[in-house]
């Protein structure tokens, strides 16, 4: 089938919405599992918070009950939790570990099956601060390394089941454009790697793809002008 089902978890803005927006306008069905509502008609939403499992299964038992099947899913929605190592809160940390790693594990988890038999594409939007870890980030960057590794299990795991696994690594996006960050990622150009992702042949596995800013512009945030350059 040409027309594809495609699930993309936090699509109501930034990453998650030009995601949803490059596989729409190729005309593909996007489903998306939001915690907040953006009410887009292009967009068929289900209202989920991550770091419920009831409330996850039961938003993929309707895609399933509605669709039968799944061909893409993207485990996009993250958060970022920022402080240092020795003042990061109990709460801030688990709720970075549930959303960040525990939620994307569950989706694949339940999913797997659909996209087995659709011999379907997981995607996982990832971040340079996996590798590259910076001040005050000891939440996001643990938890985005584990994300990394996921995924490069999720390749052993699942490549004899017709799944195929790409990570994108991101450098800096421009999630909500401010004043001179003309020079960031724009979540289209997200969008318009994953579709051309999704468009390879069964026969290949992008494993792995780096997406960084052309030309980074300076940075008053301690660590982060490093970051940005990498």
């Amino acid at each position: 089938m040409d027309q594809k089902i495609v699930v993309v978890t936090g699509a109501n803005r930034g990453i998650g919405y030009g995601l949803g927006a490059a596989f729409n306008e190729e005309g593909h069905t996007v489903l998306a599992i939001n915690r907040t509502l953006c009410g887009e008609n292009w967009m068929e939403e289900y209202e989920c918070d991550l770091t419920n499992k009831d409330q996850v299964n039961d938003a993929i038992n309707s895609i399933i009950e509605k669709y039968g099947r799944i061909d893409i899913l993207v485990n996009n929605a993250g958060i970022r939790r920022y402080a240092p190592i020795d003042e990061i809160s109990e709460r801030d940390w688990n709720d970075s570990l549930l959303t960040n790693v525990t939620a994307p594990l569950w989706l694949i988890q339940k999913c797997t099956p659909l996209l087995s038999a659709s011999n379907g594409l997981l995607l996982f939007v990832g971040s340079q601060a996996a590798e590259y870890p910076f001040v005050e980030g000891i939440a996001y960057s643990t938890t985005k390394a584990a994300f990394l590794a996921m995924s490069r299990i999720a390749i052993q795991d699942l490549r004899y089941r017709g799944i195929r696994v790409c990570y994108l690594s991101l450098g800096a996006v421009a999630n909500r454009p401010k004043e001179n960050d003309e020079w960031k990622i724009r979540p289209s150009d997200v969008g318009e790697l994953a579709l051309s992702l999704s468009k390879l042949s069964p026969r290949v596995m992008p494993t792995y793809v780096e997406l960084r800013p052309a030309a980074p512009n300076t940075s008053a945030i301690p660590k982060m002008q490093e970051l940005q350059n990498i």
